[in-house]
C-alpha cells in the first residue's frame, strides 16, 4: 500500500502535535494537582484556627457560667446557712445550758453542710479543667448541683469508667459544654420537672442523651429564627468534633438532645 505525501505530512503534523500538547497537558494536570493540594491545605489550616477559636470561646464559656452556678450558690445557698449558723449562735443563752447544747450542735451541723456545699462547689470550679476530673466527672459533678437545687429532679445513667482513653481533652470540654447549654436551655425555657441524662460508651462512640419532659418546640422554626443561637451552637460544635447532635421536640412532649461522637480518628480529623 502506497503511502501518499499528503498523509506522510499529516502524520507529521499529528506527531508533533502530540509531542507539544503531552508535556503542556501534563503541567497542565500537575499544576491542578498543586492546586487542589494547596486548596486542601489551606482548607485544613482554616479548619484547625475554627476549631482552634471554638475551644477557646468554649473555654470562657464553661467557665463564665461555673462562676455564675457559684455565684448564686453561695448567694442563695450557702450565705442562708452562715447566716442561720450565725443567728443561732448569737441566740445561744448561757443561763439556759441544756438549749445551749442543743444550739452549738445545731450550728456545727451547719457549718458542716456548708463546707460539703463548698467543697461540692470547688469541683464545679474544676469542672473546666477536664484532664484533671474527666468528662464524666464534671457531668456527675454538675448534676450533684442540679439536684441540690430541688427545682427539678435529675436522672442519670453513665458508665462506671471515669477515664475515655479514646477522646482528647478539647473534645471533652466541647461535649461537656454542650451539656451545660443543653441542660441551660431546659431550666430556663421547658418548665420541665423531669431530667434524665445518659452517657453510653461502646467500642468506639460516646453517645449523650439528655431528655426533659418539658414544654417542647418547633425545632426547625427555632432553628431557622434569628436570636437562637443555642441550637446552632450545639450542632456546629457536635460537627467540630467529628460528631453528630440530634434535637427532638415536640411541642407540650419535651425534648431530647442525643450527642454522638466517634472514638477513634478523632484526633487525626480534627488535627488533618
Amino acid at each position: 500500500m502506497q503511502v501518499s505525501s499528503t498523509q506522510i505530512e499529516q502524520l507529521a503534523i499529528l506527531i508533533t502535535a502530540v509531542f507539544i500538547l503531552a508535556p503542556i497537558t501534563l503541567i497542565l494536570l500537575v499544576s491542578q494537582y498543586n492546586q487542589r493540594k494547596r486548596k486542601h491545605a489551606d482548607e485544613t489550616i482554616r479548619m484547625k484556627q475554627n476549631f482552634d477559636t471554638e475551644i477557646s470561646r468554649v473555654r470562657v464559656e464553661v467557665h463564665e457560667q461555673t462562676l455564675e452556678t457559684v455565684g448564686a450558690d453561695l448567694h442563695d445557698h450557702i450565705g442562708q446557712l452562715l447566716s442561720l449558723t450565725n443567728l443561732t449562735l448569737k441566740s445561744i443563752n448561757e443561763q439556759n445550758p441544756e438549749k445551749t447544747r442543743e444550739k452549738i450542735d445545731s450550728a456545727i451541723s451547719l457549718t458542716s453542710k456548708s463546707i460539703q456545699e463548698l467543697r461540692l462547689l470547688g469541683k464545679l470550679l474544676q469542672g473546666e479543667q477536664m484532664l484533671k476530673d474527666g468528662l464524666i466527672n464534671s457531668v456527675k459533678n454538675e448534676i450533684k448541683w442540679l439536684q441540690k437545687s430541688e427545682t427539678v429532679t435529675v436522672e442519670i445513667l453513665c458508665p462506671e469508667q471515669e477515664a475515655l482513653p479514646g477522646l482528647d481533652a478539647n473534645s471533652e470540654l466541647m461535649i461537656f459544654r454542650i451539656f451545660q447549654e443543653s441542660v441551660n436551655n431546659i431550666i430556663k425555657h421547658a418548665e420541665a420537672t423531669i431530667i434524665m441524662i445518659s452517657i453510653e460508651c461502646s467500642e468506639d462512640l460516646l453517645t449523650l442523651k439528655i431528655s426533659d419532659d418539658g414544654c417542647g418546640f418547633d425545632v426547625e422554626e427555632k432553628t431557622n429564627a434569628s436570636g437562637h443561637m443555642g441550637i446552632s451552637n450545639i450542632l456546629n460544635r457536635a460537627e467540630l468534633i467529628c460528631g453528630t447532635a440530634e434535637i427532638l421536640s415536640i411541642p407540650g412532649k419535651g425534648t431530647t438532645v442525643t450527642i454522638k461522637v466517634p472514638y477513634k480518628n478523632n484526633n487525626e480529623h480534627i488535627n488533618h
